[in-house]
């Protein structure tokens, strides 16, 4: 009789505590960066083949230097990445000329066939890359995927975004890129 009401108890604490995980809020949230204002860490990686013919087989961000950056780092088995897919190719589509976009898969080692169907699935154009060290991820401070980077012409952190970002979060943080 005891084991039965330390299992109900445990399984009763347990459910508690998934429905407040559940009903807590929003996963997408600002989180504060020590890198806001700073320099953002350069970085070089190898790009898809699909990207290849217009920026070579690896990415240098030193290269892309001279306007703002949206850098989204996703994995291909993260469900919030989908979302936010859709969005991030529109607003490359709608602002390529000015801001420069890069995508980033990241803790998702030696996927690459899960990070071409992404790719594919979403048409994204915007050039992506793998991250199969977690090394970029680390040295951006990531906290896990989906995470979206604003980045001013200067190289300095605008921006940091946890969660999916929205169509109307990416007009706003673009606008503020803007000079």
């Amino acid at each position: 009789m005891i084991r039965v009401a330390v299992v109900l108890g445990v399984s009763a604490l347990l459910g508690s505590l998934f429905l407040f995980g559940l009903l807590r809020g929003r996963p997408d949230r600002d989180i504060p960066s020590n890198l806001l204002g700073r320099e953002l860490p350069t970085f070089t990686m190898p790009l898809y083949e699909r990207y290849q013919a217009g920026y070579g087989p690896e990415f240098a961000i030193d290269d892309h230097s001279s306007k703002p950056q949206v850098i989204n780092f996703w994995a291909s088995w993260c469900v919030p990445c989908y979302t936010e897919a859709p969005e991030l190719e529109e607003a490359w589509r709608n602002h390529g000329d000015q801001v420069l976009f890069v995508g980033i898969q990241t803790q998702d080692p030696s996927r690459r066939a899960e990070g071409r169907a992404f790719l594919e699935q979403f048409d994204l154009s915007f050039p992506n890359g793998f991250d199969d060290d977690s090394a970029i991820a680390v040295s951006f401070g990531l906290f896990g995927v989906p995470e979206t980077f604003f980045v001013r012409a200067d190289g300095t952190l605008a921006h940091r975004h946890t969660g999916p970002v929205t169509a109307a979060l990416l007009e706003e943080m673009i606008a503020e890129l803007q000079p």
